[in-house]
Parts: structure tokens; C-alpha cells; sequence
């Protein structure tokens, strides 16, 4: 374990725009109820879940709702965190197994009724973000299940008479001093319900971890094997009618007009809504609702925004980064940002880099479009007048309270039963799609199900894009060939204006998203200086996986390799010296770069690139080994990909993130982009936004670490590094600086 432990991480440190302006990244992350496959849920979703019983065992606070206790003492977690394929539940009951001493087997997980005593009493809100949940469920689950423990023998020895520190637990028992008397926890839960924990609950020392630390299988994986897991799309309802929605083709724009009847032709279709800026049809099936939608010839208005093209907003942001007179942040923001210290070191600096990079939009690709049933007049309390929805969502909390705005209710009206999500990515940090639902629903009338359906060309047109972004990077280098300063002035549009996550009090002067990877990085590059300009189009952007460090993780990596070219350096000698501060981070790329044989020799035409991300709680890296196939043309022959967690809960889950995260990001690099062109997004499918598939996936070795005291969120990790490994592998391959994602727009073309 390395002496220096600080990695600024979220839950140790909490900068004045709080700790989710420092640390959110996305995804992310990263899906509803993973339960064991006995548990799987039926097609048909339940009733919410009834109150806790028995009594729970302690009434304090971030306590009591999120442990059941059945009379064999069999235990259910409900937890907050929402299950996108991340494996965060079974890392849950990894803890909860441990901090209980309970077999793993006699856990269950389920997801928590969505209402405020059963939200993160850290993010004040139930919803899964920013790579939080399992580092946030290893602090409060597992301070919650400790202090159950100590319940649990508090109440053994009140009945022993003996002191409750003299008692021990084993395998949900637990022991008298005399280590031959034991009580189940089942035979202690009514007296432990009637004590009170102390302050001082102790947790389980990690030399006494027993599941903590395995590579245990996934709780969810048998039920998404054998076809019983109940993903948002698969809820059925009885009676239920489907719809789907066709949005204006520019975004901002209104309906002129519509002529519903050839849509009402179609057999089976029942009704057409008119929504905010879309059109919905109603029908028995998808198929009649899509053939009746495609039925329709509307006409729209051209809106704000309709001659927004991609290479007039290129240009847009371009001449703003360069002429850098955006809203400066501060050492608020960054303690390094010092306007008056970098403009003197940058004077007399002996070079500097002057780039100007770009990145495009980028769509979230999920693999289930949204989707989400509600029922209109039936739901919240008192079960009349209120609404219920399922459907697969990272806010939950988020989502009731703008379906209740949207139909006039007040937030305990409505029910909302998450779903397990079949792609998350940040996408589903936004509801739009389920307050669409609900005014679908709430048109139809006498409390009537509906099914919404976005097709895939709905989904990948309909916006939550990753801003576009241009930036110029200004680094100054001292004789030595090392950073004096850094300034960058960065213009693209915010996505705090436009998305509906509660996250704090987004300012429309400034986005603290825009720094993510840039504010709070390991490297020791001198004063910071760092401005933004907000260049609006009306293109609807949101939380993308990785955040603002899906983009400043390339413009960093990338004008770090060419100081180090600059002074003569090989970049990871570079690196590790403007890691002279952080060597928990200098090992973890010392480890990586020996297990990827970084600095041996390789075969002519064959070439290694090196990048790192700090841009949220764990910290990662890829080295990318390619090989050149001729002008503009390269192969990838193998990534490396490592990561520090701090503390391993499920090392197998980590490995799983990190490559996920790494080929999310990899499709990104390669090809990804949105673009616009009079006011109208160009992509409509996979065959215009092409994702790595499995034939197309380059061998992936995966180093994990642990590193320190709490684990660290590992789902933001990947997208960030992998794009600025393969340019920087380019660069040393020719010689010439990619400053410019996709690479194909860099002239560039992989090669399997």
C-alpha cells in the first residue's frame, strides 16, 4: 500500500461547487433489480413493495430502510444503486457478507421503493452516477450492515450477561466467549430491533474480508442467461397498449400541422398524440404504432436552430477557444488556477505548445432504446389519481418529480419501479423520455397502460449527446523541457443547461463539467489558467460516459506526449516526473507499462502509445500497440489497460468494467461522431454510427490494483485514455500530432 493516498477522492474531499461538481463523470453508469435467478422477477412487475418487516433493527438514520431481515434470518438489501451490468449488486452482498458475517448465498439484493428515506443520504437523491455507487454503498451499506452486527451481539449478550466485545460472529451466528454457545441471528432480531448503535461501530478489518476481494460471480448473470431478467422494454402490463414518437426534425421546433388519418387507418392503431416538439401514435402493437407513424406526413417549423451545421459550429468554436476571453474558473474549481502566476511563468517560459483540438458530438449508443410503460390515474399514495411507471432509469428520483410536474401531481403520486437497463452510459440520467410516456398515457385515459417505444433512429436522433468541444491547449516548458504553466480556453455547448439531473446549482456562466480531467489531475504542470465560452447550437447534450474527461483526456495525453517530444523525453519518463507527487498513480503506470514491455524493442513498422485519466475517482491508463499498414492505415495488435480501485471489491467485475469501458471508448476514437447538417442530426442507426464489435475487438489484457483505503468507482474509467493511447501511438509512428477525434476525421483508418 503506498504511503500517499490522496487521489482527491469524492468522498474524502469537497471543493465549493460540492464534491459531485469534482467528481461526476458518467455513465457511466451504469439498470434496475439484479437479484439471484430464483428471485427473478415475472414478466408481470409487482405491486411496490410492502413495508419493512420484521421491525427493522435500528430506527437512526441511512439505516433502517435498507435492511429486511426474514425470521430464518435470511437478509434483503435494497439498494438505490441501480444495476446497469455493472456488477454493483453483487459487490453490495460481497459487503454486506462480510460486515454481517453472512454466507453470500443467504443474501439477496432487491431495488429500493423509490422515496426519500431510501436515497444516498451522501447525494441526497436515489440515483446512480459518476462511478458513485459501489464506493458510496461500501460506506453507507456497509456502515449500516456493521452497525447491525453490533445490534445483533449487543442482543446475544444482554441475554449471555456478558460484555457484547467479548462475543464474536461466524456464518450468521453469533458466538459466546466460551466459543462453544452460539445464537442464530434469526432468534436475536426482535430484542436487536429494540437497541440503539453506538457512535463507534467498527467495521471488519480487510484481513478478515472473506468475500470482499473474490472474483465472484455475478448475481445477475443467471437470470440475463437464461432470459428471465425484467429489463424496462421487457415489462408487460395487462391490457397494454404500445407507442412510438416521432420528434421534430430539428431540434427547438413546433408542429404546424398533421393529418391524423392516414395513421388511424393502420389496423390496430387506437390513437395520435401531440406532444412538445414530437408526435405519438397508440396502437395494440409496436408495429401498428410504427407503420402508423411512418403513416403520418407532418409539418414542422424550422425553429431556432435550423440551419445548425456541423462545420459552421466547428468554426464557431474554434475562433471562441482562440480568442479566449471565456469565463475563468477558479481555485475553487482547482487550487492550482492562478491567472496572474501562469501569464508570469508563460513570459519567461524557453517553449510553448499552442494547439487547438477538437472533438465531436457523440450519441450514447445504448443497446436498449428508450423506453418506459406508465399508467396515468392509478398510483402513488392512495393508489387513485397518481401514476406509475417502470421503466429503466439511473435518476429515478429525478424521474418522479418531473412526471409530477408534467401531469400536475405531486411526487408521492407517483410510483416508479426501475428497471434493469440494458445500456446506461448517462443517457438515462435524463427523463424526457418518461414524461413523454406518461403524457402518452395520461391522453389515452382511464388509467390504461402504454408501452413507449423510441426506435433505434428516434433514439440516436433525439439528442443527451456529449457536447462538441474546441480547445486550445497553451502549455509553457521551462529549459528543462518541463511544464511551467497551463492554460487552456475551451468552447463548446453546456450541458448543465440542458440536462435534467439534480446535481447541484448548474450556473448558465459557467459548466464545471468542462474542466472534468483537467481540474484535480495528478500531473504537476505549474499555475493553471482555464476559461470556458459557452457556444450554444440548441443541440440537446447530457452526461456521456467519462463526462468532460472523455475529451480532455485526449487533449491532455496527447499535448503531453508532444512536451515530452519537445524536451527530448521518452513519454513514460515524462510522465512519471510530472507524477512526482502521486506515486500511487506512478506505480500504476510503472505496473502497466512492465506488463505491456514497455522500452523493449518491437518489430519494424510497429509502434506503442501510452495515456492516462484522472479525471474521476480511480485512476487508469492504456498503452496501445499498433502497427502501420500503409499510408493513413494502422492495426491495432494489442491494448493494455490498467486501473487503480483502491480496494478491489470483485476484482472479476473490475476487469469487465474496465474493458467495456475501454470499447466504449474505443468506438469513440475510432469513428464516433454526430453531425448536423441544416438543423437536422445525420446519424440514424448503427450503420451511421458504427460501434466495435466483437470481430472488430483487438486482444485486451486488463491490469487491476487496489491500491487504498475505499474502493473507487471504475465505470467512468476507459473512454478516457484509450482514444489519446492509439494518437499518441500515431504520433510516434510518424511523427505527426492528432489533434482532431474521430481519427478517421484525422485521416486515419483501422485495419483488422
Amino acid at each position: 500500500m503506498m504511503a500517499n493516498n490522496s487521489q482527491n477522492h469524492p468522498l474524502e474531499n469537497e471543493p465549493r461547487r460540492d464534491f459531485l461538481r469534482s467528481s461526476f463523470a458518467l455513465g457511466v453508469w451504469t439498470l434496475a433489480v439484479a437479484v439471484p435467478a430464483a428471485e427473478a422477477q415475472t414478466a408481470s412487475p409487482p405491486a411496490p413493495p410492502p413495508p419493512p418487516a420484521p421491525p427493522p433493527l435500528h430506527s437512526g438514520p441511512g439505516f433502517a430502510p435498507w435492511l429486511r431481515f426474514s425470521p430464518d434470518g435470511r437478509l434483503t438489501l435494497l439498494s438505490y444503486v441501480v444495476e446497469m451490468g455493472q456488477g454493483t449488486h453483487t459487490g453490495v452482498a460481497q459487503i454486506a457478507a462480510d460486515e454481517l458475517d453472512l454466507p453470500l448465498g443467504s443474501i439477496g439484493i432487491e431495488q429500493a421503493p423509490v422515496q426519500p428515506r431510501y436515497a444516498s443520504p451522501r447525494l441526497k437523491n436515489y440515483a446512480s452516477f459518476g462511478s458513485l455507487g459501489l464506493g458510496l454503498s461500501y460506506r453507507e451499506m456497509g456502515e449500516v450492515c456493521a452497525a447491525a452486527r453490533a445490534l445483533l451481539m449487543q442482543a446475544a449478550a444482554q441475554r449471555w450477561a456478558v460484555a457484547a466485545d467479548a462475543c464474536r460472529t461466524e456464518q450468521g451466528q453469533v458466538l459466546h466467549p466460551d466459543d462453544l454457545t452460539r445464537l442464530p441471528y434469526a432468534q436475536l432480531l426482535a430484542e436487536a430491533a429494540q437497541l440503539s448503535a453506538g457512535a463507534n461501530i467498527k467495521r471488519k478489518p480487510r484481513a478478515n474480508w472473506q468475500q470482499m476481494g473474490r472474483s465472484l460471480p455475478r448475481l445477475d448473470i443467471p437470470a440475463k442467461t437464461d432470459g428471465s431478467a425484467i429489463f424496462g422494454i421487457d415489462v408487460r402490463r395487462p391490457g397494454m397498449l404500445v407507442a412510438t414518437v416521432l420528434h421534430a426534425p430539428r431540434f427547438g421546433a413546433a408542429l404546424i400541422s398533421v393529418d391524423e388519418r392516414p395513421a388511424k387507418a393502420v389496423a390496430g392503431v387506437r390513437k395520435v398524440v401531440k406532444l412538445p416538439g414530437a408526435l405519438a401514435v397508440v396502437a395494440n402493437s409496436y408495429w401498428s404504432a410504427q407503420k402508423g407513424l411512418q403513416a403520418l406526413k407532418p409539418k414542422w417549423s424550422e425553429g431556432p436552430h435550423g440551419r445548425t451545421d456541423s462545420e459552421a459550429l466547428r468554426s464557431e468554436m474554434r475562433a471562441a477557444a482562440m480568442l479566449g476571453q471565456g469565463v475563468p474558473f477558479d481555485k475553487l474549481d482547482d487550487p492550482r488556477i492562478d491567472d496572474a502566476a501562469a501569464d508570469a511563468a508563460a513570459a519567461t517560459a524557453k517553449h510553448q505548445l499552442d494547439i487547438i483540438y477538437e472533438v465531436p458530438f457523440l450519441a450514447h449508443a445504448t443497446m436498449e432504446p428508450m423506453n418506459a410503460v406508465a399508467e396515468v390515474g392509478v398510483g402513488g399514495v392512495g393508489g387513485v389519481g397518481g401514476a406509475t411507471l417502470w421503466l429503466s432509469t439511473q435518476s429515478a428520483q429525478d424521474t418522479q418529480h418531473s412526471v409530477a410536474k408534467a401531469l400536475g401531481l405531486k411526487p408521492e403520486q407517483v410510483t416508479v419501479h426501475p428497471q434493469l437497463i440494458g445500456g446506461g452510459f448517462g443517457r438515462r440520467l435524463e427523463n424526457g423520455f418518461a414524461v413523454e410516456a406518461a403524457l402518452i398515457a395520461k391522453a389515452v385515459g382511464h388509467g390504461k397502460p402504454v408501452q413507449m417505444i423510441w426506435s433505434r433512429e428516434t433514439d440516436m436522433q433525439a439528442g443527451g449527446y456529449r457536447p462538441a468541444v474546441a480547445a486550445r491547449w497553451r502549455m509553457s516548458l521551462g529549459a528543462d523541457g518541463m511544464p511551467v504553466a497551463l492554460r487552456v480556453d475551451t468552447a463548446n455547448p453546456s450541458l448543465l443547461r440542458y440536462s435534467d439531473l439534480s446535481n447541484g446549482s448548474p450556473s448558465p456562466d459557467l459548466d464545471w463539467s468542462a474542466i472534468m480531467g483537467l481540474a484535480q489531475h495528478d500531473y504537476e504542470v505549474g499555475p493553471l489558467q482555464v476559461k470556458w465560452t459557452n457556444v450554444d447550437a440548441g443541440v440537446p447534450c447530457g452526461y456521456w460516459r467519462s463526462v468532460g474527461a472523455s475529451q480532455n483526456g485526449f487533449f491532455y495525453e496527447c499535448t503531453v506526449d508532444r512536451a515530452a517530444a519537445l524536451a527530448g523525453i521518452e513519454p513514460l519518463a515524462y510522465r512519471l516526473k510530472l507524477l512526482s507527487k502521486k506515486p500511487q498513480t506512478q506505480k500504476l503506470l510503472s505496473a502497466l507499462a512492465e506488463r505491456a514491455g514497455w522500452g523493449k524493442p518491437l518489430p519494424a513498422g510497429h509502434f506503442r502509445g501510452l495515456a492516462m485519466s484522472a479525471g474521476n475517482s480511480a485512476r487508469s491508463a492504456h498503452i496501445v500497440h499498433i502497427s502501420l499498414q500503409g499510408k493513413g492505415r494502422f492495426k491495432i495488435e494489442k491494448i493494455y489497460a490498467g486501473v487503480d480501485v483502491g480496494v478491489m471489491i470483485n476484482p472479476l467485475a473490475v476487469e469487465t468494467q474496465m474493458m467495456g469501458g475501454t470499447l466504449f471508448g474505443l468506438s469513440a476514437a475510432l469513428a464516433g461522431e454526430i453531425t448536423l447538417k441544416d438543423g437536422q442530426v445525420q446519424q440514424s442507426n448503427f450503420n451511421s454510427y458504427p460501434l466495435v464489435d466483437m470481430a472488430g475487438t483487438p486482444p485486451l489484457d486488463v491490469l487491476v490494483l487496489g491500491n487504498g483505503e475505499r474502493p473507487r468507482g471504475v465505470g467512468e474509467e476507459g473512454p478516457a485514455s484509450i482514444g489519446p493511447a492509439i494518437a499518441n501511438a500515431l504520433f510516434a509512428a510518424t511523427g505527426e500530432p492528432i489533434t482532431r477525434l474521430p481519427l478517421n476525421r484525422a485521416g486515419w483508418e483501422r485495419v483488422l
